[in-house]
């Protein structure tokens, strides 16, 4: 006892201060925003062990430990000698079985610092070690280490962990029983597991016998010792909470220690996994086998649910793979922000009159879903019906550099050059994941500013990453647009809470990816369904297959929040109610037949007076146009639509008003000043054509052109000679040859319009 002696007062005063837990790696305890766990991510060495302060741990659990352990914890400088002194007795001398008679200090020291003490000068070192300990660290912290590093049985180890474990509950609320049951473990963590029918054997013996010693050490009342002795029920270890696997982990940042307390809303998780298994259950028979959601608080940009796909163990649709984060073509769903865009840019307000009608941009020719064309539509309805070729116009007159920049600014990743996408940009041309595509819809509901979501609750909203992608007005209006979508599950909308919900839907290309996107109430959702290996399926449409599953979440939501509907609030807006022409929405002229009213930005929004009603002189004998005004004629008023949008009203069959063609009488000088010249389509300034093609062969330009609707010819001239006489509406081609040229068309009113054209000689030939 002499060498104890000495050997403690030398290391009391030379020995440095250890680190407690230096290279000791911690778990992390993923939790719902309510406390509810989510998963219990084991160590970087894989072993469990959870962080936990002794202000965390039931003071019932630290009176079992001391009093099984160490009973003199409090009074002894990290050895016992009389302890050392009866185990060295009992196991040398007598050898009527093995007693360690360490300390919790020297028990700390074993397992910090990994020594073997089963030999003499092992418990020498261990001795030493402890002394060292209690020289440098408080009683609190000597026993709070220990608590957070003792065996448990398998790969568990500290009380936090072994509660969370066996209890299904944060070691401050173990109860006496419980406490006891787990502070007989350390002493024989492998014969007293849990998890083994003879470990819970010899547990509950060990138990049994300290429960005894706590009931002759004190008096305790009847109840409180007959609640002691119940017999706790373990859970297995296998029966660890796991939710939401791919937000735990792909969404929370790694190299977290102990409770990780996130923005997820556990009922709203389940609610997701439950509508996607229903949905999927009834698109079986149609080949749709796999979704993947996200629900998003749009005002805090918490992120409330995930699910990455319909079964994360599911290899057979690659379940693991995380289809929230996944780079897909977005479909339509990006044409909302387009539309947003063009009412910034002052090319469109709502009512504005777009051209559905065939259109070429050299070789990309754009079709809308049903292959067909309504000719005149207003941006609204262009926008509520999802029509591509007026979208693919208004990204022309935006300009693609310009939208692909809103798409940086919103941190879209994998962005190519804007030359790389060109109008199919319009069309979800480029590829984005769905939290991406959350966060653009969760800007416009914000009034056009554009924030990350986040995932740590209490983490607050950061002002510091937040991006004016929109002005309030166009986010607004854009919204107040999509709330016309027609549900998918009837022709109009039912009731004023779905008139809330201001949603999109998408297809991609070859029938890859449904998607439908929205906000209502507080919230952000967006659904995708298909499959992970990019196959094709003509059920994989964003209304029909998509859309279904978005309503059967909203639904579910708005069932039980009471968030109601979306506010409009108009007043702290720079928006404005006009009346517009009913048929063109412009401005109204003198005889539009009759007004509608329209959201309009001062300063912004187009301002037009309508053209398309006009009073022309009409001869009372003949019939014909007068291009004098006199006692022979009378007024009346007719519908000029331009060329290629009266070939498209024509072919849907709706009768229109059209001007009686000129009187002969009447001279160029007098006609090429009255109505709208020609405006030419093709050839393009902006694009630098080719004499010759790839494969060799000579090249065509078409020459196309929109005209007013009294004109009966247009004539095609290159510089100064005559190339071509088409009717308007018509398309005819010129074969160029390499230069510069001015290509111009006349009607046959004397009305003309030129562009500056650039004709290479052979396009580019790359390798390969």
């Amino acid at each position: 006892m002499g060498v104890f002696l000495l050997a403690g007062l030398g290391a009391w005063f030379v020995l440095p201060k250890p680190v407690l837990y230096d290279g000791v790696p911690f778990s992390t305890l993923v939790t719902a925003r309510d406390g509810q766990p989510l998963k219990l991510r084991p160590a970087a060495d894989g072993r469990y062990r959870l962080f936990t302060t002794q202000d965390d741990i039931a003071p019932a659990m630290i009176e079992a430990t001391l009093l099984y352990e160490d009973r003199r914890f409090y009074s002894h400088p990290g050895i016992d000698p009389m302890a050392l002194v009866r185990a060295a007795w009992t196991t040398y001398v007598r050898r009527s079985r093995v007693v360690g008679g360490s300390t919790i200090t020297m028990q700390l020291a074993r397992l910090r610092f990994g020594m073997d003490t089963r030999t003499p000068l092992g418990k020498l070192r261990q001795s030493l070690r402890a002394l060292q300990l209690e020289r440098h660290y408080e009683k609190g912290e000597i026993l709070q280490a220990y608590l957070n590093l003792a065996p448990y049985g398998g790969s568990i180890e500290g009380v936090g962990t072994a509660s969370r474990i066996y209890f299904g509950k944060p070691a401050s609320a173990l109860g006496r029983g419980e406490a006891f049951a787990l502070a007989v473990i350390p002493q024989n963590p492998s014969a007293r597991f849990p998890a083994t029918a003879a470990g819970r054997t010899e547990l509950l013996a060990a138990r049994s016998r300290l429960l005894d010693a706590w009931s002759r050490g004190t008096d305790h009342d009847a109840e409180t010792s007959a609640r002691a002795r119940l017999v706790p029920t373990f859970r297995a270890p296998s029966a660890l909470p796991s939710h939401a696997p791919h937000f735990v982990r792909d969404h929370v940042p790694p190299g977290q220690t102990s409770e990780f307390r996130t923005t997820l809303n556990l009922d709203a998780q389940q609610l997701l996994e439950a509508r996607i298994r229903d949905h999927l259950n009834l698109g079986r028979a149609d080949g749709i086998a796999n979704a993947a959601a996200m629900l998003v608080d749009h005002r805090s940009m918490e992120v409330l649910a995930l699910v990455g796909s319909a079964g994360f163990f599911n290899a057979e649709i690659a379940g693991q793979v995380n289809g929230v984060r996944a780079r897909r073509s977005p479909g339509s769903t990006l044409k909302p922000l387009l539309y947003a865009c063009a009412l910034d840019a002052g090319i469109i307000h709502p009512m504005t009159l777009l051209e559905d009608a065939p259109e070429r941009y050299a070789s990309f020719t754009p079709e809308n879903f049903d292959r067909g064309f309504v000719g005149p539509v207003f941006a609204r309805d262009a926008l509520v019906h999802s029509r591509n070729v007026p979208a693919v116009r208004l990204l022309q007159d935006l300009g693609v550099e310009r939208f692909r920049a809103l798409l940086d600014r919103a941190q879209v990743g994998g962005l190519r050059p804007a030359s790389d996408y060109g109008l199919a940009l319009a069309l979800g041309g480029n590829e984005m994941s769905m939290e991406e595509l959350v966060q653009l819809y969760a800007a416009m509901a914000n009034g056009g500013l554009w924030r990350p979501v986040t995932v740590k609750a209490s983490a607050g909203v950061d002002e510091t990453r937040a991006t004016r992608l929109l002005s309030p007005e166009a986010s607004f209006l854009v919204l107040d647009m999509l709330r016309d979508v027609p549900r998918p599950d009837a022709p109009a909308l039912a009731d004023d809470r779905r008139s809330a919900i201001a949603w999109k839907t998408g297809t991609s290309y070859g029938f890859r990816d449904a998607w439908s996107v929205g906000v209502f109430g507080r919230y952000a959702l967006a659904v995708w369904v298909g499959n992970f290996d990019g196959r094709g399926n003509p059920a994989l449409i964003g209304r029909e297959s998509a859309g279904p599953l978005f309503f059967a979440i909203a639904d579910s939501l708005h069932a039980n929040d009471d968030s109601g509907q979306v506010a409009r609030k108009t007043s702290t807006l720079n928006l404005r109610r006009v009346e517009v022409c009913a048929t063109t929405g412009d401005l109204p002229g003198t005889h539009c037949p009759s007004t509608t009213a329209s959201w309009f930005i001062p300063g912004v929004s187009p301002i037009k007076v309508s053209t398309i009603h006009r009073a022309v002189a009409v001869d009372v004998h003949t019939g014909l146009r007068s291009c004098r005004a006199g006692a022979d004629t009378v007024q009346r008023v007719f519908e000029f639509w331009p060329s290629n949008l009266r070939t498209v009203i024509r072919r849907a069959g709706i009768a229109i008003r059209t001007p009686p063609p000129w009187s002969p009488d009447c001279e160029l000088d007098e006609t090429s000043g009255i109505g709208l010249p020609p405006r030419i389509r093709s050839p393009q300034t902006a694009l630098v054509y080719h004499a010759t093609a790839r494969d060799g062969d000579q090249a065509n330009v078409p020459l196309s052109a929109v005209a007013d609707a009294d004109a009966r010819a247009l004539y095609w001239f290159v510089d100064d000679r005559l190339v071509a006489t088409t009717a308007p509406g018509d398309d005819q081609f010129w074969t160029p040859r390499a230069g510069r040229f001015t290509v111009r068309v006349v009607d046959d009113l004397g009305r003309a319009d030129a562009v500056a054209v650039q004709v290479a000689a052979a396009p580019v030939r790359t390798p390969g």
